[in-house]
Protein backbone atom coordinates (compact mmCIF):
# COMPACT_ATOMS: atom_id res chain seq x y z
CA UNK A 1 0.00 0.00 0.00
CA UNK A 2 1.55 3.35 -0.73
CA UNK A 3 1.91 5.96 1.47
CA UNK A 4 -0.02 9.10 1.06
CA UNK A 5 1.44 12.68 0.87
CA UNK A 6 0.89 14.50 4.28
CA UNK A 7 2.31 17.56 6.43
CA UNK A 8 5.91 19.31 5.51
CA UNK A 9 8.98 18.19 7.16
CA UNK A 10 11.84 19.80 8.46
CA UNK A 11 14.24 17.53 6.36
CA UNK A 12 15.89 20.80 4.31
CA UNK A 13 16.85 22.27 7.90
CA UNK A 14 18.78 18.82 8.64
CA UNK A 15 20.12 18.56 5.14
CA UNK A 16 21.70 22.19 5.19
CA UNK A 17 23.14 22.01 8.39
CA UNK A 18 24.75 18.62 7.74
CA UNK A 19 25.92 20.01 4.43
CA UNK A 20 27.17 23.31 6.13
CA UNK A 21 29.46 21.33 8.54
CA UNK A 22 30.59 18.89 5.54
CA UNK A 23 31.57 22.39 3.80
CA UNK A 24 33.30 24.04 6.89
CA UNK A 25 35.42 21.40 6.82
CA UNK A 26 35.71 20.07 3.46
CA UNK A 27 39.15 21.69 3.32
CA UNK A 28 40.53 19.31 5.94
CA UNK A 29 39.47 16.04 4.43
CA UNK A 30 40.91 17.39 0.99
CA UNK A 31 44.17 18.45 1.94
CA UNK A 32 44.59 15.36 4.29
CA UNK A 33 44.08 13.67 0.73
CA UNK A 34 46.41 15.41 -0.96
CA UNK A 35 48.80 15.66 1.61
CA UNK A 36 48.86 11.16 1.62
CA UNK A 37 48.98 10.94 -2.16
CA UNK A 38 51.61 13.11 -2.51
CA UNK A 39 53.10 11.64 0.65
CA UNK A 40 53.42 8.27 -0.92
CA UNK A 41 53.73 9.11 -4.35
CA UNK A 42 56.86 10.93 -3.67
CA UNK A 43 58.14 7.55 -2.04
CA UNK A 44 56.67 5.43 -4.93
CA UNK A 45 53.90 5.26 -7.51
CA UNK A 46 53.91 1.68 -5.96
CA UNK A 47 53.61 2.85 -2.64
CA UNK A 48 50.71 5.04 -3.08
CA UNK A 49 48.51 1.93 -5.00
CA UNK A 50 50.01 -0.67 -2.37
CA UNK A 51 47.58 1.53 0.19
CA UNK A 52 44.82 2.11 -2.07
CA UNK A 53 44.99 -1.61 -2.47
CA UNK A 54 44.80 -2.36 1.44
CA UNK A 55 41.99 0.47 1.65
CA UNK A 56 39.89 -1.40 -0.84
CA UNK A 57 40.36 -4.51 0.45
CA UNK A 58 39.57 -3.94 4.25
CA UNK A 59 36.41 -1.43 3.05
CA UNK A 60 35.34 -3.75 -0.22
CA UNK A 61 35.72 -7.15 1.08
CA UNK A 62 36.10 -7.15 5.12
CA UNK A 63 34.21 -3.98 6.31
CA UNK A 64 31.09 -4.35 4.16
CA UNK A 65 29.77 -7.09 7.04
CA UNK A 66 29.76 -3.82 9.45
CA UNK A 67 27.20 -2.61 7.41
CA UNK A 68 25.06 -5.34 7.64
CA UNK A 69 23.04 -4.45 10.78
CA UNK A 70 23.52 -0.56 10.34
CA UNK A 71 20.62 0.19 7.45
CA UNK A 72 17.88 -1.51 10.75
CA UNK A 73 20.14 -0.17 13.50
CA UNK A 74 19.25 3.72 12.53
CA UNK A 75 16.06 2.77 11.52
CA UNK A 76 15.16 1.28 15.22
CA UNK A 77 17.19 4.23 16.84
CA UNK A 78 15.08 6.42 14.89
CA UNK A 79 11.52 4.79 15.86
CA UNK A 80 13.00 4.91 19.62
CA UNK A 81 14.22 1.31 20.23
CA UNK A 82 16.96 -0.34 22.18
CA UNK A 83 19.80 -0.57 19.95
CA UNK A 84 22.72 -1.47 23.08
CA UNK A 85 22.50 -4.90 21.71
CA UNK A 86 23.30 -4.07 17.99
CA UNK A 87 26.39 -2.62 19.12
CA UNK A 88 27.75 -5.19 20.97
CA UNK A 89 26.50 -7.76 17.81
CA UNK A 90 28.65 -5.46 15.84
CA UNK A 91 31.51 -5.19 17.93
CA UNK A 92 31.40 -8.93 18.38
CA UNK A 93 31.61 -9.94 14.34
CA UNK A 94 34.59 -7.14 13.64
CA UNK A 95 36.73 -9.43 16.24
CA UNK A 96 35.79 -12.25 14.29
CA UNK A 97 35.81 -10.51 10.52
CA UNK A 98 39.71 -9.26 12.14
CA UNK A 99 40.46 -13.13 12.80
CA UNK A 100 39.97 -14.24 9.18
CA UNK A 101 41.31 -11.25 7.91
CA UNK A 102 45.23 -12.09 9.55
CA UNK A 103 44.65 -15.82 8.18
CA UNK A 104 44.46 -14.59 4.21
CA UNK A 105 46.61 -11.72 4.60
CA UNK A 106 49.53 -13.41 3.47
CA UNK A 107 48.09 -14.85 0.47
CA UNK A 108 46.44 -11.74 -0.54
CA UNK A 109 50.03 -9.30 0.11
CA UNK A 110 51.44 -11.49 -2.15
CA UNK A 111 49.77 -10.48 -5.64
CA UNK A 112 51.76 -6.86 -5.57
CA UNK A 113 54.76 -7.42 -3.50
CA UNK A 114 55.53 -8.61 -0.01
CA UNK A 115 57.24 -5.80 1.21
CA UNK A 116 53.86 -4.60 2.26
CA UNK A 117 53.09 -7.37 4.13
CA UNK A 118 53.48 -5.36 7.42
CA UNK A 119 51.41 -2.92 6.65
CA UNK A 120 48.43 -4.69 5.63
CA UNK A 121 48.63 -6.68 9.44
CA UNK A 122 48.63 -2.70 11.05
CA UNK A 123 45.76 -2.13 9.15
CA UNK A 124 43.95 -4.54 11.30
CA UNK A 125 43.22 -2.26 14.13
CA UNK A 126 41.78 -0.02 11.45
CA UNK A 127 39.16 -2.73 10.10
CA UNK A 128 37.93 -3.41 13.66
CA UNK A 129 37.82 -0.05 15.16
CA UNK A 130 35.74 0.46 11.97
CA UNK A 131 32.67 -2.07 12.88
CA UNK A 132 32.49 -0.29 16.24
CA UNK A 133 31.64 3.00 14.37
CA UNK A 134 29.60 1.92 11.25
CA UNK A 135 26.59 0.97 14.10
CA UNK A 136 27.55 4.33 16.30
CA UNK A 137 27.33 5.83 13.25
CA UNK A 138 24.03 4.61 12.15
CA UNK A 139 22.34 5.18 15.72
CA UNK A 140 23.41 8.89 15.42
CA UNK A 141 22.17 9.36 11.75
CA UNK A 142 18.99 8.16 12.64
CA UNK A 143 17.99 9.47 16.07
CA UNK A 144 20.40 12.45 16.22
CA UNK A 145 21.47 13.63 12.25
CA UNK A 146 23.22 16.57 13.60
CA UNK A 147 25.65 14.78 16.16
CA UNK A 148 26.49 12.87 12.99
CA UNK A 149 27.73 15.77 10.80
CA UNK A 150 29.71 16.89 14.44
CA UNK A 151 31.50 13.62 14.65
CA UNK A 152 32.51 13.82 10.86
CA UNK A 153 34.14 16.94 12.13
CA UNK A 154 35.90 15.28 14.83
CA UNK A 155 37.20 12.72 12.57
CA UNK A 156 38.88 15.28 9.90
CA UNK A 157 40.26 17.02 12.71
CA UNK A 158 41.92 14.56 14.43
CA UNK A 159 42.77 12.58 11.29
CA UNK A 160 44.88 15.78 9.25
CA UNK A 161 46.63 16.76 12.99
CA UNK A 162 48.06 12.89 13.12
CA UNK A 163 48.85 12.34 9.75
CA UNK A 164 51.06 15.40 9.57
CA UNK A 165 52.63 14.17 13.21
CA UNK A 166 53.27 10.80 12.17
CA UNK A 167 53.81 11.92 8.32
CA UNK A 168 56.49 14.87 9.17
CA UNK A 169 57.69 13.67 12.85
CA UNK A 170 57.96 9.87 12.44
CA UNK A 171 57.85 9.50 8.50
CA UNK A 172 55.77 6.08 8.94
CA UNK A 173 54.94 5.82 5.56
CA UNK A 174 51.94 3.36 4.86
CA UNK A 175 51.38 3.06 9.02
CA UNK A 176 51.32 6.74 9.38
CA UNK A 177 48.00 6.34 6.98
CA UNK A 178 47.26 3.78 9.39
CA UNK A 179 47.53 5.24 12.48
CA UNK A 180 45.68 8.41 11.37
CA UNK A 181 42.80 6.83 9.81
CA UNK A 182 42.32 5.00 13.31
CA UNK A 183 42.62 7.85 15.52
CA UNK A 184 39.95 9.69 13.36
CA UNK A 185 37.81 7.00 13.85
CA UNK A 186 38.44 6.62 17.88
CA UNK A 187 37.28 10.59 18.26
CA UNK A 188 34.33 9.84 16.22
CA UNK A 189 32.80 6.92 17.73
CA UNK A 190 33.01 9.16 21.46
CA UNK A 191 31.66 11.89 19.91
CA UNK A 192 28.41 9.56 18.57
CA UNK A 193 28.29 7.71 21.92
CA UNK A 194 28.76 10.77 24.36
CA UNK A 195 25.70 12.98 22.19
CA UNK A 196 23.37 10.60 20.02
CA UNK A 197 20.12 10.75 21.93
CA UNK A 198 19.21 6.91 21.37
CA UNK A 199 18.42 4.21 23.36
CA UNK A 200 21.54 2.44 24.43
CA UNK A 201 20.43 -0.25 26.75
CA UNK A 202 19.52 -3.80 25.53
CA UNK A 203 17.03 -5.36 24.45
CA UNK A 204 17.28 -9.12 23.31
CA UNK A 205 14.24 -9.42 21.71
CA UNK A 206 15.66 -6.33 19.45
CA UNK A 207 19.39 -7.57 19.02
CA UNK A 208 17.69 -11.34 17.99
CA UNK A 209 15.08 -9.65 15.61
CA UNK A 210 17.99 -7.41 14.30
CA UNK A 211 19.89 -10.09 13.44
CA UNK A 212 17.43 -12.33 11.37
CA UNK A 213 16.60 -9.09 9.53
CA UNK A 214 20.32 -8.74 8.86
CA UNK A 215 20.05 -11.13 6.56
CA UNK A 216 18.33 -9.18 4.11
CA UNK A 217 21.11 -7.19 3.99
CA UNK A 218 24.14 -9.70 3.96
CA UNK A 219 23.29 -9.92 0.50
CA UNK A 220 24.55 -6.35 0.20
CA UNK A 221 28.10 -8.18 1.32
CA UNK A 222 27.99 -10.09 -1.99
CA UNK A 223 27.63 -7.01 -4.15
CA UNK A 224 30.53 -5.07 -2.51
CA UNK A 225 32.69 -8.16 -2.32
CA UNK A 226 31.69 -8.15 -6.63
CA UNK A 227 32.72 -4.24 -6.87
CA UNK A 228 35.80 -4.82 -4.67
CA UNK A 229 36.85 -7.54 -7.15
CA UNK A 230 37.59 -5.34 -10.11
CA UNK A 231 40.46 -3.72 -8.80
CA UNK A 232 41.68 -6.94 -7.54
CA UNK A 233 41.64 -8.37 -11.44
CA UNK A 234 43.25 -5.36 -12.06
CA UNK A 235 46.33 -6.17 -9.67
CA UNK A 236 46.27 -9.99 -10.48
CA UNK A 237 46.20 -9.52 -14.58
CA UNK A 238 48.89 -7.05 -14.40
CA UNK A 239 51.03 -7.26 -11.57
CA UNK A 240 51.46 -4.07 -10.62
CA UNK A 241 49.66 -1.61 -8.21
CA UNK A 242 49.88 1.12 -10.51
CA UNK A 243 46.33 1.08 -12.02
CA UNK A 244 45.09 1.08 -8.84
CA UNK A 245 47.05 4.65 -8.09
CA UNK A 246 45.37 6.04 -11.54
CA UNK A 247 41.86 4.93 -10.55
CA UNK A 248 42.47 5.72 -6.58
CA UNK A 249 43.37 8.97 -7.43
CA UNK A 250 40.63 9.92 -9.70
CA UNK A 251 38.42 8.33 -6.83
CA UNK A 252 39.71 10.81 -4.36
CA UNK A 253 38.49 14.00 -6.37
CA UNK A 254 35.24 12.53 -7.59
CA UNK A 255 34.48 11.55 -3.78
CA UNK A 256 33.62 15.38 -3.73
CA UNK A 257 30.15 14.54 -5.15
CA UNK A 258 29.44 12.10 -2.30
CA UNK A 259 29.54 14.81 0.04
CA UNK A 260 26.86 16.36 -1.16
CA UNK A 261 24.55 13.20 0.06
CA UNK A 262 24.52 14.91 3.65
CA UNK A 263 21.95 17.32 2.20
CA UNK A 264 19.80 14.00 3.21
CA UNK A 265 20.96 13.08 6.21
CA UNK A 266 17.63 13.86 7.96
CA UNK A 267 15.65 11.42 6.23
CA UNK A 268 15.42 8.14 8.40
CA UNK A 269 14.81 10.29 10.84
CA UNK A 270 11.65 12.30 9.67
CA UNK A 271 10.26 8.81 7.76
CA UNK A 272 10.40 7.52 11.16
CA UNK A 273 8.40 10.45 11.98
CA UNK A 274 6.11 10.15 9.38
CA UNK A 275 6.02 7.97 6.34
CA UNK A 276 5.24 11.32 4.25
CA UNK A 277 5.63 11.26 0.72
CA UNK A 278 6.60 14.70 0.35
CA UNK A 279 9.42 14.46 2.17
CA UNK A 280 11.18 11.60 -0.36
CA UNK A 281 10.77 14.48 -3.22
CA UNK A 282 11.75 17.33 -0.85
CA UNK A 283 15.42 15.12 -0.13
CA UNK A 284 15.31 14.52 -4.43
CA UNK A 285 15.00 18.84 -5.05
CA UNK A 286 17.52 18.87 -2.48
CA UNK A 287 20.28 16.77 -3.54
CA UNK A 288 19.77 17.72 -7.29
CA UNK A 289 20.58 21.37 -6.22
CA UNK A 290 23.03 20.65 -3.90
CA UNK A 291 24.64 17.47 -5.58
CA UNK A 292 24.95 18.73 -9.53
CA UNK A 293 27.03 21.54 -7.99
CA UNK A 294 28.91 19.13 -6.28
CA UNK A 295 29.21 17.30 -9.44
CA UNK A 296 30.28 20.39 -11.51
CA UNK A 297 32.89 21.25 -9.18
CA UNK A 298 34.47 17.56 -9.47
CA UNK A 299 34.50 17.92 -12.95
CA UNK A 300 35.86 21.81 -13.75
CA UNK A 301 38.67 21.59 -10.55
CA UNK A 302 39.50 17.97 -11.65
CA UNK A 303 42.33 18.14 -14.29
CA UNK A 304 44.44 21.17 -12.00
CA UNK A 305 43.71 18.75 -8.63
CA UNK A 306 44.94 15.69 -10.22
CA UNK A 307 48.22 17.29 -11.22
CA UNK A 308 48.59 18.56 -7.81
CA UNK A 309 48.53 15.03 -6.88
CA UNK A 310 51.21 13.76 -9.72
CA UNK A 311 51.58 14.96 -12.82
CA UNK A 312 51.04 11.58 -13.95
CA UNK A 313 47.37 11.31 -13.10
CA UNK A 314 46.00 13.90 -15.31
CA UNK A 315 45.67 10.85 -17.82
CA UNK A 316 42.88 9.36 -15.20
CA UNK A 317 40.29 12.72 -15.96
CA UNK A 318 38.06 10.40 -17.86
CA UNK A 319 38.11 8.14 -15.15
CA UNK A 320 37.54 10.83 -13.11
CA UNK A 321 34.06 12.10 -14.67
CA UNK A 322 32.83 8.73 -15.16
CA UNK A 323 33.32 7.95 -11.14
CA UNK A 324 32.16 11.38 -10.06
CA UNK A 325 28.80 11.00 -12.66
CA UNK A 326 28.40 7.28 -10.66
CA UNK A 327 28.83 8.48 -7.43
CA UNK A 328 26.07 11.39 -8.13
CA UNK A 329 24.04 8.44 -9.71
CA UNK A 330 24.76 6.50 -6.55
CA UNK A 331 23.68 9.32 -4.17
CA UNK A 332 20.85 9.26 -5.71
CA UNK A 333 20.10 5.36 -5.18
CA UNK A 334 21.30 5.91 -1.29
CA UNK A 335 17.87 8.38 -0.98
CA UNK A 336 15.55 5.74 -2.61
CA UNK A 337 17.02 2.76 -0.56
CA UNK A 338 16.67 4.47 2.86
CA UNK A 339 13.24 5.45 1.82
CA UNK A 340 12.50 1.81 0.98
CA UNK A 341 14.00 0.37 4.11
CA UNK A 342 11.87 2.91 6.33
CA UNK A 343 8.48 2.43 4.53
CA UNK A 344 9.48 -1.62 4.84
CA UNK A 345 6.77 -3.34 7.02
CA UNK A 346 8.50 -6.91 6.96
CA UNK A 347 11.47 -5.20 8.45
CA UNK A 348 9.21 -4.62 11.81
CA UNK A 349 10.64 -6.32 14.53
CA UNK A 350 7.87 -9.00 14.89
CA UNK A 351 7.57 -9.52 11.00
CA UNK A 352 9.22 -12.62 9.84
CA UNK A 353 8.63 -11.42 6.16
CA UNK A 354 11.85 -10.11 5.89
CA UNK A 355 13.00 -11.99 2.91
CA UNK A 356 10.07 -11.10 1.12
CA UNK A 357 10.00 -7.54 1.48
CA UNK A 358 11.05 -4.21 -0.93
CA UNK A 359 14.36 -4.41 0.35
CA UNK A 360 15.48 -7.69 0.02
CA UNK A 361 13.98 -7.92 -3.80
CA UNK A 362 16.15 -4.35 -4.23
CA UNK A 363 19.67 -6.04 -2.31
CA UNK A 364 18.91 -9.26 -4.66
CA UNK A 365 18.54 -7.28 -8.15
CA UNK A 366 21.92 -4.96 -7.00
CA UNK A 367 24.14 -8.22 -6.95
CA UNK A 368 23.11 -8.81 -10.38
CA UNK A 369 23.34 -5.84 -12.02
CA UNK A 370 26.60 -5.30 -9.82
CA UNK A 371 27.85 -9.05 -11.99
CA UNK A 372 27.01 -7.68 -14.69
CA UNK A 373 29.18 -4.20 -14.53
CA UNK A 374 32.08 -6.22 -12.93
CA UNK A 375 32.01 -9.07 -15.74
CA UNK A 376 31.95 -6.18 -18.80
CA UNK A 377 35.03 -4.72 -16.82
CA UNK A 378 36.83 -7.94 -16.04
CA UNK A 379 36.69 -9.09 -19.66
CA UNK A 380 38.39 -5.47 -21.05
CA UNK A 381 41.38 -5.89 -18.17
CA UNK A 382 41.85 -9.40 -19.59
CA UNK A 383 41.95 -8.35 -22.94
CA UNK A 384 43.95 -5.46 -22.21
CA UNK A 385 46.36 -7.20 -20.14
CA UNK A 386 47.33 -9.60 -23.28
CA UNK A 387 47.82 -6.55 -25.40
CA UNK A 388 51.29 -4.64 -26.13
CA UNK A 389 50.28 -0.98 -24.02
CA UNK A 390 52.46 0.94 -22.90
CA UNK A 391 51.96 1.44 -18.96
CA UNK A 392 51.32 5.26 -19.44
CA UNK A 393 48.55 4.36 -21.88
CA UNK A 394 47.63 1.25 -20.44
CA UNK A 395 47.26 1.98 -16.96
CA UNK A 396 44.75 4.76 -17.10
CA UNK A 397 43.31 2.95 -19.24
CA UNK A 398 42.54 0.25 -17.02
CA UNK A 399 41.08 2.52 -14.41
CA UNK A 400 38.92 4.07 -17.10
CA UNK A 401 37.54 0.63 -17.61
CA UNK A 402 36.96 -0.24 -14.45
CA UNK A 403 34.94 3.05 -13.92
CA UNK A 404 32.67 2.58 -16.22
CA UNK A 405 31.60 -1.12 -14.25
CA UNK A 406 30.98 1.44 -11.40
CA UNK A 407 28.61 3.60 -13.65
CA UNK A 408 26.62 0.50 -15.09
CA UNK A 409 26.14 -0.60 -11.32
CA UNK A 410 25.59 2.87 -10.40
CA UNK A 411 22.96 3.30 -13.22
CA UNK A 412 20.83 -0.16 -12.78
CA UNK A 413 20.80 0.52 -9.18
CA UNK A 414 18.88 3.88 -9.25
CA UNK A 415 16.27 2.43 -11.77
CA UNK A 416 15.53 -0.47 -9.77
CA UNK A 417 15.43 1.40 -6.75
CA UNK A 418 13.14 4.15 -8.27
CA UNK A 419 10.92 1.56 -9.07
CA UNK A 420 10.60 -0.02 -5.91
CA UNK A 421 9.92 3.57 -4.24
CA UNK A 422 7.16 4.45 -6.32
CA UNK A 423 5.71 0.91 -5.55
CA UNK A 424 5.47 2.35 -2.06
CA UNK A 425 5.27 5.97 -1.84
CA UNK A 426 2.63 8.15 -3.57
CA UNK A 427 5.41 10.67 -4.77
CA UNK A 428 5.62 12.69 -7.65
CA UNK A 429 9.58 12.85 -9.43
CA UNK A 430 10.56 16.56 -9.40
CA UNK A 431 11.78 16.73 -13.18
CA UNK A 432 12.32 19.87 -13.63
CA UNK A 433 14.20 20.77 -10.54
CA UNK A 434 16.31 17.24 -11.38
CA UNK A 435 16.79 18.32 -14.94
CA UNK A 436 17.48 21.72 -14.95
CA UNK A 437 20.54 21.47 -12.70
CA UNK A 438 21.91 18.71 -14.07
CA UNK A 439 21.79 21.07 -17.33
CA UNK A 440 23.45 24.14 -15.66
CA UNK A 441 26.64 21.27 -14.75
CA UNK A 442 26.61 20.40 -17.86
CA UNK A 443 26.71 23.60 -19.46
CA UNK A 444 29.59 24.96 -17.25
CA UNK A 445 31.20 22.08 -17.20
CA UNK A 446 31.70 22.15 -21.05
CA UNK A 447 32.51 25.73 -21.36
CA UNK A 448 35.38 25.47 -18.34
CA UNK A 449 36.90 22.46 -20.30
CA UNK A 450 36.85 24.59 -23.61
CA UNK A 451 38.89 26.98 -22.26
CA UNK A 452 41.30 24.82 -20.33
CA UNK A 453 41.92 23.05 -24.07
CA UNK A 454 42.19 26.63 -25.37
CA UNK A 455 44.46 28.29 -22.88
CA UNK A 456 45.92 25.45 -21.00
CA UNK A 457 44.69 24.48 -17.48
CA UNK A 458 46.67 25.43 -14.74
CA UNK A 459 49.39 23.81 -13.70
CA UNK A 460 49.70 24.11 -9.47
CA UNK A 461 51.87 21.66 -7.55
CA UNK A 462 51.79 23.55 -4.40
CA UNK A 463 48.72 23.98 -1.22
CA UNK A 464 49.39 27.51 -1.49
CA UNK A 465 48.00 27.75 -5.21
CA UNK A 466 44.86 26.35 -4.27
CA UNK A 467 43.92 29.27 -4.68
CA UNK A 468 43.31 29.68 -8.49
CA UNK A 469 41.00 26.49 -8.02
CA UNK A 470 38.79 28.34 -5.33
CA UNK A 471 38.57 30.89 -8.08
CA UNK A 472 37.65 28.44 -10.92
CA UNK A 473 35.36 26.64 -8.16
CA UNK A 474 34.04 30.03 -7.68
CA UNK A 475 33.56 31.56 -10.87
CA UNK A 476 31.86 27.97 -12.11
CA UNK A 477 29.79 28.21 -9.36
CA UNK A 478 28.18 31.55 -9.70
CA UNK A 479 27.58 30.72 -13.11
CA UNK A 480 25.57 27.53 -12.11
CA UNK A 481 23.64 29.17 -9.67
CA UNK A 482 22.47 31.88 -12.31
CA UNK A 483 21.20 29.69 -14.35
CA UNK A 484 19.55 27.84 -11.52
CA UNK A 485 17.98 31.09 -9.94
CA UNK A 486 16.51 31.80 -13.41
CA UNK A 487 15.37 28.26 -14.18
CA UNK A 488 14.72 26.75 -11.39
CA UNK A 489 12.60 28.69 -8.44
CA UNK A 490 13.42 26.21 -5.97
CA UNK A 491 16.93 27.25 -6.29
CA UNK A 492 15.93 30.62 -5.04
CA UNK A 493 13.77 28.91 -1.73
CA UNK A 494 17.38 27.10 -1.28
CA UNK A 495 19.84 30.15 -1.09
CA UNK A 496 17.94 32.18 1.16
CA UNK A 497 17.60 29.15 3.44
CA UNK A 498 21.39 28.71 3.37
CA UNK A 499 21.95 32.26 4.07
CA UNK A 500 19.28 32.03 7.23
CA UNK A 501 20.76 28.89 8.26
CA UNK A 502 24.38 30.45 8.30
CA UNK A 503 23.10 32.99 10.23
CA UNK A 504 21.75 30.24 12.39
CA UNK A 505 25.05 28.66 13.71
Amino acid sequence: MKVQQGKRTGIVRIGLFNLLMRLLISPLAFVFSLLIAKYLSSISIDTFGAWQSIYVLITGYFLVPADVLSAIAGRYAAEGKKIGGLIAINSLAGAVVLSVYFIIVPFLSSFGGSEYEVYFYDAGILLFLYYVLDITKAVSLGKSPRVNAIGNVAFQLVRLVTAVVFIYKFNLSILAVILAYSLGYLSQILTYVKFTKADFSVDFKIAIASIRKSVVFITSYIQGIIEASMIWIAVYLLRSYDPVSYFESALIISNIVIWSSSASDGLILKLAESKDARVLETALKLFFAVGSLFLLFAVVDGLPLLYILRSDYISAFTALTILSVSNFVRSIYGIFYRAIYMADVTLNVESTEELRGPTARLIRSNVLISAIGVVLSGGIIYFLSKSDLSPSYGYPLVATVISVGLLVNSLGMVITSFLAAKKLYNFNFPLKEAIVPILATAVVSLLFLTWFSIHGMPKLRTLEEIKEILLISLASGSLYLAINWILNPYVKELVKRVIMEIKNL
